[in-house]
């Protein structure tokens, strides 16, 4: 169950505006693109981050409730805090 938790996540990392389409799961041709190993990837902390900042901004900052990051994303709000704490990524009145 926790594989697909990820996996899941995964995609919703890799497009965050939608449809979750899961390409990167299918088996890879026998060529690569040039410009996917050009490039080296983002650490995922950087992505993981990233989305959520784009979640809150979306949300107009908030983390919780109807319309906030947490349902945005789809997890419980305070898993949302404990991973934006990890994070390093300020929320709540300052």
């Amino acid at each position: 169950m926790r594989e697909l938790e990820n996996v899941i996540e995964r995609e919703l990392i890799l497009q965050p505006e939608g449809p979750l389409t899961f390409h990167w799961l299918e088996t890879p041709t026998s060529q690569t693109p040039q410009d996917e190993t050009a490039t080296r990837p983002a650490e995922l902390e950087t992505v993981v981050t990233e989305h959520i900042q784009h979640a809150l901004r979306y949300a107009d900052g908030k983390v919780g409730g109807p319309g906030g990051a947490a349902e945005i994303l789809g997890v419980n709000p305070s898993t949302l805090r404990h991973r934006m704490k990890k994070l390093g990524i300020p929320y709540g009145r300052n």
